[in-house]
């Protein structure tokens, strides 16, 4: 493992991300004891790869292990301007790429944020930002900002976080196809747990679930950002008054 180590840093001195991904992922699929996971969980520290420390956590909690939330739960520096959503940043981003960078998924979303390079062009120009192609898979930073200024556009369209994360995924045009086809949550005429459950796209509907999840941990992890309050938080993201 130690051979291991010494290539993950290797690759990492020379700037070859994707190479050292490969890496990165065996030492979190060979980790088994609460050592290996604590070894994995500083080196992730070490070579900036919070991709690895994701990892790590879901790594953890499958082999009955515990203390690993926060390494599982990565912070990133959030622009000026989008604090406001510095929980559900952070949530999209653990569930679209694990924080890894370079991602890029098999429909063509890119980066930490998994942007569609046409959504990121179009995002560039509202915010008056040069669009890079290249640096949504090298620049973390540029993702962040794209994501982040793009989801406070999408919110400001639904004012909801069911609505605004599952637009996020599978675009604001299936979610108004949705909203006519199966009610309007927002406004009473449907559950929005049911609208959630309603969603046909299986990917879209468990991405929700898993965002808002991610969002109620990263509350209770940090407190002083916190966007839920009281013990009921995914019912506050969810819109609800109450549990249920």
């Amino acid at each position: 493992r130690r051979e291991t180590v010494r290539a993950v840093k290797f690759l990492g001195q020379i700037g070859d991300w994707q190479d050292q991904t490969a890496f990165v992922r065996q030492i979190a699929a060979d980790a088994t004891t609460d050592t290996d996971h604590l070894l994995a969980a500083e080196l992730s520290k070490s070579i900036n790869r919070p991709d690895l420390g994701v990892m790590v956590g879901r790594s953890a909690l499958a082999n009955g292990l515990s203390d690993y939330s926060a390494v599982g739960f990565p912070m990133v520096a959030v622009p000026a301007g989008y604090e406001d959503n510095w929980t559900i940043i952070h949530a999209i981003s653990r569930q679209e790429s694990q924080f890894d960078r370079a991602a890029v998924s098999h429909a063509g979303a890119r980066g930490l944020m998994q942007l569609m390079p046409a959504t990121a062009r179009e995002q560039s120009g509202k915010i008056g930002l040069a669009y890079n192609q290249a640096a949504l898979t090298t620049d973390p930073n540029m993702s962040i900002m794209l994501g982040s200024s793009y989801f406070q556009r999408v919110y400001a369209n639904y004012g909801s976080y069911p609505l605004a994360v599952a637009a996020y995924n599978a675009g604001g045009g299936n979610v108004n196809k949705w909203l006519r086809a199966n009610g309007d949550p927002r406004t009473g005429a449907v559950d929005m747990v049911d609208w959630v459950e309603a969603i046909p796209y299986q990917e879209t509907r468990n991405y929700v679930q898993r965002v808002l999840e991610n969002a109620v941990v990263y509350d209770l992890l940090n407190p002083a950002r916190a966007k839920s309050r009281g013990a009921a938080r995914l019912s506050w993201y969810l819109g609800k008054n109450r549990p249920g």
